[in-house]
């Protein structure tokens, strides 16, 4: 898998912030795509935050995109980290290394038969942490977005408007 460059994070960037949706929308997409992102397994994610992104009006490219912030190449961190918290959330604490030892054939191979085969402990402690990672990153990305969006918004009318203005002097000299 290639990471993404420079180039491509920016042309994403880019599509958010031309988004035609309402900054809420854009918000409430990177909301649902945060939020699943953490809350369901990899391989689940967009079937899951398309439906949600029209069920809640939000835009579908970003509850998309912002599924991605899970992906082969973040997995092996964020999902043992987010079962080790969960694990104390559900008050049945498992330790790091046992989580990533159990995991990682799970990472290596997704399937769903491998992801039953880790127990129910790691799986309820999975959703645990999905719950708690999924709410407080999909908070942060509604009001990062929403501000990021509006911002961009605005520094483009104030450029339309300097480009009016020296258009018009123009014309008037």
């Amino acid at each position: 898998m290639n990471l993404p460059t420079k180039k491509m994070m920016r042309q994403n960037y880019l599509r958010l912030m031309k988004h035609k949706g309402t900054p809420e929308s854009v918000g409430r997409g990177a909301a649902i795509g945060l939020f699943i992102a953490f809350f369901i397994p990899f391989s689940f994610q967009m079937m899951v935050a398309f439906p949600l992104a029209l069920l809640f009006k939000a835009a579908k490219v970003p509850a998309l995109l912002f599924t991605w912030i899970t992906n082969p190449v973040t997995i092996p961190l964020f999902y043992p980290l987010q079962c080790f918290v969960g694990s104390y959330l559900v008050g049945r604490p498992i330790s790091y290394t046992s989580i990533r030892e159990t995991s990682q054939n799970l990472v290596e191979a997704p399937s769903f038969s491998r992801l039953v085969g880790l127990g129910a402990e790691i799986i309820l402690s999975f959703f645990a942490g999905g719950l708690l990672f999924g709410t407080i990153s999909g908070l942060i990305g509604y009001v990062v977005m929403v501000y990021l969006v509006r911002s961009h918004r605005k520094r483009k009318a104030q450029r339309q408007e300097r480009m009016l203005r020296r258009a018009e002097q123009k014309v008037c000299e």
